[in-house]
């Protein structure tokens, strides 16, 4: 397999990324339309539960082989890097089927308890397998990333975006359209949930299935004949001290979202039942949503909408995060600290080109990308609109968060990620109670942004003292912030006048072009020279 430079390798993932999300709008814009903001708040649900069983199970056990297949690799020692994977492999199929019968036991008292009633328990029950297909995956990518190859995850992560766009909207039509006996008591978008859902885990199968048919072609490894070999229980040991740390950090991250899902929903039911007119006026919600499925809509459109557009710049940069990590753990076991913290100034600025218009973007243009995307929705775009306004300023947080942890983890502090979210996290919850009461979904989305702000400063502090090298950094994300603002205020003085004349969606497109020539003209006139310096730097194969 072809080792790639890091640059190689966050381009390749980031194209993977690109197209998945391409294929993810392609699922959500149609899926939202089919399912309103009630199936939304159902498949939304689902979701809370998958995503820290998948953070716990997946992150880990990916990062856990990465790291020391690069290690045993820069010392050229391939068969204990072999033994790595294939020892992970017997230990992933255990994780997987315990992490799949622990979501299959805990998916009604689950769905319950952060919902009210049992609507959404079939999209959570067609969850669970998915548990145990991104765990056998998550070994396959975490090999070839430790090798510095990216391509098999890159074309995995495509596999399984295709078969969740195919899979997912045809299941949902067929569920939602027939009177399955097993279904026979759920409304529509209850089923409608259950078929989109079975369809994203049917892709994760997918994603294994590529991987499956790969190593069936290619078979032969490259060996050393002259190393001692790592003992079974010692590479257990091994993968565990790497695992635990990095799942728990992984954990965390996602425990905002699940934070949301205990807590939003269940302020909204108080709120509902104190004062249904002040709700509807602190959520902007349209009068025609009737009061018993007011919670499920708005936390829907919030999860659906709101939260979807934020996640797709995440989605992109981390894919960077996931390509310095290999390189930096080569770079780092060789002893070379310069090399380091040269992957740790690259990936960081080059994660900052692309979150800070895209968080300065949003922010201007919260409203006609809502409108943009999801046209028709009416209803749930006016809900969803404050909330990503607002969690806009925590894009640039926690797209900085990403590379920062696969930092650490790769010059071997996997602790220090879970230490820095754990004082965060209580902050978001902290927030959630005191602000969603007063501003209702714009108050988790602040409470967010405040939690990935703290989780940034404090990881940047860490990341500094263990490279004990300067990043210089500061000069150059002052001018992305200062091309970043030009670029909103050119996006929103654009869109207001277009709007006056031309439909929206081509008022969207004439401002959304104007604000990248004006952010890419800025970037040249102030940090040409710096940009040149990171993308032609030599790299270390």
């Amino acid at each position: 397999m072809k080792k790639q430079t890091f640059l190689q390798g966050s381009l390749l993932l980031t194209a993977s990324a690109v197209f998945a999300k391409l294929c993810g709008a392609m699922f959500k814009l149609p899926l939202t339309a089919i399912l309103g903001g009630t199936g939304m708040g159902y498949f939304s649900c689902a979701y809370g539960l998958f995503l820290p069983i998948y953070a716990v199970l997946v992150t880990g056990l990916s990062t856990a082989v990465a790291r020391p297949v690069a290690d045993f690799t820069a010392r050229k020692q391939y068969r204990n890097a072999l033994k790595i994977r294939h020892t992970a492999k017997i230990l992933c199929l255990g994780m997987g089927l315990a992490g799949m019968l622990l979501a299959l036991c805990c998916a009604k008292f689950f769905t319950y308890r952060t919902s009210g009633n049992l609507e959404a328990y079939p999209a959570v029950l067609a969850m669970t397998p998915a548990v145990l297909f991104c765990c056998l995956t998550a070994v396959e990518r975490g090999y070839y990333e430790g090798l510095c190859s990216m391509t098999p995850t890159a074309l995995s992560q495509a596999a399984e975006a295709v078969i969740k766009l195919t899979a997912g909207l045809l299941l949902c039509r067929i569920c939602m359209n027939y009177d399955f006996m097993i279904l026979r008591n759920y409304t529509p978008e209850s089923r409608g949930a259950f078929g989109a859902v079975l369809g994203v885990t049917l892709s994760t199968a997918g994603g294994w299935l590529y991987f499956l048919i790969q190593n069936l072609i290619i078979r032969k490894e490259k060996q050393a004949s002259h190393e001692n070999l790592l003992s079974f229980g010692k590479i257990i040991k091994l993968l565990f001290k790497i695992m635990i740390p990095a799942a728990l950090g992984a954990l965390v991250t996602n425990l905002t979202s699940l934070i949301d899902l205990f807590t939003v929903m269940k302020s909204f039911s108080v709120m509902l039942a104190t004062d249904t007119e002040g709700f509807y006026q602190k959520a902007d919600l349209a009068k025609s949503i009737p009061p018993e499925e007011a919670a499920a809509f708005v936390y829907g459109s919030f999860m659906g909408l709101s939260v979807t557009v934020f996640n797709l710049v995440p989605s992109l940069t981390n894919m960077l995060a996931k390509s310095v990590l290999p390189c930096t753990a080569q770079a780092w076991a060789a002893g070379n600290r310069k090399q380091a913290a040269d992957y740790a100034r690259q990936v960081l600025l080059l994660t900052g080109l692309v979150a800070i218009p895209a968080g300065c973007g949003i922010f201007a243009l919260s409203e006609g990308i809502l409108q943009f995307l999801f046209s028709g929705r009416d209803a749930e775009i006016q809900a969803a609109v404050s909330g990503l306004q607002y969690l806009s300023s925590g894009l640039l947080f926690l797209c900085l968060s990403f590379p920062v942890f696969s930092l650490l983890q790769a010059v071997g502090r996997e602790d220090l990620p879970v230490k820095v979210m754990l004082p965060a996290i209580i902050l978001k919850l902290i927030c959630n109670l005191l602000l969603i009461p007063r501003f209702c979904t714009a108050g988790a989305a602040i409470s967010t942004s405040l939690c990935y702000g703290l989780i940034l400063v404090l990881a940047l502090f860490c990341l500094k003292r263990e490279l004990g090298e300067p990043l210089h950094i500061l000069s150059s994300f002052l001018l992305q912030l200062w091309a970043g603002a030009l670029c909103a205020g050119s996006a929103w003085l654009c869109y207001e006048r277009c709007l006056v004349h031309l439909p929206q969606r081509l008022a969207f497109l004439i401002a959304v072009l104007t604000a990248v020539l004006v952010y890419l003209l800025a970037l040249f006139l102030t940090e040409a020279k710096e940009l040149k310096m990171v993308f032609m730097q030599k790299q270390t194969a």
